[in-house]
């Protein structure tokens, strides 16, 4: 590989690492958000939007993983952080109001994050 591929190696590692970066900052802001603020949904239709939420990330993930050279368990180590992430999300939301933890949120983060593990790996990103 010459100085040039290595560079936009490298170039493609930091810019993937830094959307998903992003993203994750995305998620902590929008579970930071004071619940009565945010519209009325139907019962149980929250757990469709932690899926949505949880998908990119494990996508994202697995696209980070694979541009700074990891070549092996990318599917799994990509799905587990996003899914621990997804824990550390329910964590912290037990301390802002009128927010809380629930078994199935956790539940929904596990399975986006394995949509969007297998989605990377499919699409091999």
């Amino acid at each position: 590989m010459g100085r040039s591929e290595k560079d936009n190696t490298v170039r493609s590692a930091v810019l993937f690492w830094c959307i998903t970066a992003a993203y994750m900052a995305l998620l902590f802001y929008l579970s930071s958000s004071f619940a009565p603020s945010l519209p009325k949904l139907p019962r149980h239709s929250d757990k469709l939007l932690h899926m949505l939420a949880y998908m990119p990330l494990a996508f994202l993930l697995y696209g980070s993983l694979t541009r700074s050279g990891l070549k092996k368990y990318v599917f799994i180590i990509a799905f587990v952080a996003a899914g621990l992430y997804g824990i550390t999300d329910e964590f912290h939301q037990s301390f802002v109001p009128g927010r809380d933890t629930d078994l199935l949120d956790l539940v929904a983060d596990f399975t986006g994050a394995f949509i969007g593990s297998t989605g990377a790996r499919f699409l091999r990103i």
